[in-house]
């Protein structure tokens, strides 16, 4: 199946892929800004934004001039159709999916609440202290309070340390032109991708877009695209960053330097993490959980961007295992280094792997979360069949090689959340 990508003057970019056995859409207003996008404040403490993408998003569903925050729901309730919205360091994106028949509806409410946000004073503040409340909800879950300090230490000092959230003082300090003011700044063309998948064509597609989009965007401009093709790594100082709560696990996550989203190695990362820390058959299960009995869970994975990325492991325990627990994962990655990975182990990776390009494709709303953050990522779209070639190019010597070449504890960072870590020594000699 083909994507297509059409580019207008204004700068608006637009992807279709055409899914015709479907019955449903997909549709995507994707916006290329996100947390690292928001300026830091001044010195004096004024002028920061952190947080206002993701209160943006938050905001744009309370109204628009035509249609209240109710009117919005129940249209979109009432014909069954999916929508939502999510915040990430990059992008903001609103979404729908629904049946064919109902993609008109969608497109036209997506459109209103980009152009048209309205919003009173009573509630921009009430939404200020929900957001207050996501926050305090994250951080008082262990694991996500583990997560946010492992990777906040590993970003800081870069703007991907940026808080998606923001903090409870730096929300609460906003006032209702801050959200103008930052919509007017970013939700312009240059900076917009309409997406759909699903069962509606190029053709349909141009109507819509034509319809409710292209009338608000007057200027001529060029698509706002990243430079994608530097290879970089980001690489902190060796850190071990702890938190105290006062509950009976301790929750740790360790982070791996490893090159960008465009270094040749991303596809032998997947090798990497899927032998040492993905399902039950991985390594560090085995051996963590399964031999020695440490930990009801312990998994691995993969985070890439443009500025650098990394490998990770988390687990949780009691505070008795930990050392165990971090001393058995020195050892496995050691082992791992010294013998590579066997031929079952990477026939199982290919087979995983293809099986989940395989799933994925067979949901509208996978198909298009890929197509349209690949344009914004990459400025181009990667297809499935290209996928599986470079996932099936990698060796036994690349595994190897790049397990040897980066997973080592000179610039590792590690998170972790707990009552005491006093007596832990997380680092390998």
């Amino acid at each position: 199946m083909e994507n297509i990508v059409k580019t207008y003057p204004c700068g608006l970019r637009l992807i279709v892929r055409n899914m015709p056995n479907f019955k449903s859409v997909s549709t995507n207003v994707y916006i290329t800004v996100g947390s690292r996008n928001e300026q830091d404040p001044n010195k004096d403490g004024t002028g920061g934004e952190h947080g206002l993408s993701h209160f943006v998003e938050h905001m744009l569903f309370k109204g628009t001039h035509t249609r209240s925050a109710e009117d919005i729901s129940s249209t979109l309730d009432g014909l069954g159709v999916d929508v939502n919205a999510f915040t990430s360091n990059d992008a903001t994106c609103y979404y729908t999916r629904g049946l064919a028949t109902n993609v008109d509806t969608c497109v036209d409410i997506l459109s209103d609440m980009y152009f048209n946000t309205k919003f009173s004073d009573e509630d921009f503040y009430k939404e200020a202290e929900v957001i207050v409340q996501e926050i305090t909800m994250r951080d008082d879950d262990p694991r996500s309070a583990m997560f946010d300090l492992a990777r906040k230490t590993f970003f800081a000092g870069t703007n991907m340390g940026h808080d998606i959230a923001g903090t409870i003082k730096q929300i609460r300090s906003y006032k209702p032109h801050d959200i103008h003011s930052y919509i007017k700044k970013h939700y312009i063309a240059p900076k917009t991708i309409v997406s759909f998948a699903g069962d509606i064509t190029l053709e349909q597609a141009e109507i819509l877009v034509a319809k409710y989009f292209l009338p608000h965007f007057k200027d001529t401009a060029t698509p706002i695209v990243k430079n994608t093709n530097e290879t970089l790594m980001h690489s902190p100082e060796q850190k071990f960053a702890t938190l105290k709560k006062d509950i009976e696990q301790h929750n740790v996550c360790l982070l791996f330097p490893i090159p960008n989203n465009v270094h040749t190695d991303r596809y032998t990362w997947s090798y990497i993490y899927e032998i040492l820390g993905s399902g039950m058959s991985s390594r560090l299960f085995l051996s963590v959980r399964e031999k020695l009995g440490l930990v009801y869970s312990i998994s691995g994975g993969v985070s890439l961007y443009d500025l650098g990325g990394y490998f990770y492991v988390f687990f949780s325990c009691t505070p008795n295992n930990t050392q165990k627990v971090l001393d058995t994962i020195a050892t496995e990655l050691e082992l791992f280094k010294q013998q590579g990975a066997t031929a079952e182990e990477i026939e199982k990776v290919r087979n995983t792997r293809t099986a989940s390009e395989m799933y994925q494709s067979e949901s509208v709303t996978s198909t298009n979360s890929r197509i349209v953050a690949s344009l914004a990522e990459f400025n181009k779209i990667k297809t499935t069949e290209e996928y599986l070639k470079k996932i099936n190019s990698v060796t036994p010597k690349d595994i190897k090689r790049t397990a040897n070449q980066f997973l080592n504890y000179n610039n590792v960072v590690i998170g972790a959340v707990g009552k005491d870590f006093k007596n832990i020594k997380p680092f390998v000699s």
